[in-house]
């Protein structure tokens, strides 16, 4: 029984750090606007406002990596990789919203 409790404790450490080194990552360099950008029209926007815009076709969501590798493994549902995203960059609306996420 002990053991199982160990294991659990090493799953959740496990998991815990994996998040932690993830937010590090995207902490560490934060999303520069588009050439042509500023600063002040970039905005943040929460999970929480983002899903219902996505869900309902309004906005596009955009895993930030362009490792492929690293997309998959944290692919958001209705999420398309950074390559897609280019692919389709000629056919978007200039006034589609297009939100960025790294985990």
């Amino acid at each position: 029984m002990s053991r199982i409790k160990e294991n659990r404790k090493i799953v959740f450490a496990t998991a815990l750090l994996t998040g932690l080194f993830f937010t590090a990552a995207c902490a560490a360099t934060p999303p520069q606007p588009a050439q042509g950008v500023s600063k002040e029209q970039v905005v943040r926007v929460s999970p929480q406002d983002a899903y219902p815009q996505v869900a309902a076709g309004k906005a596009l969501l955009v895993c930030a990596y362009e490792n492929e590798k690293t997309c998959s493994t944290i692919m958001l549902e209705r999420a398309i990789t950074l390559r897609e995203f280019q692919g389709r960059l000629a056919g978007l609306k200039k006034d589609q919203p297009i939100i960025f996420y790294c985990a």
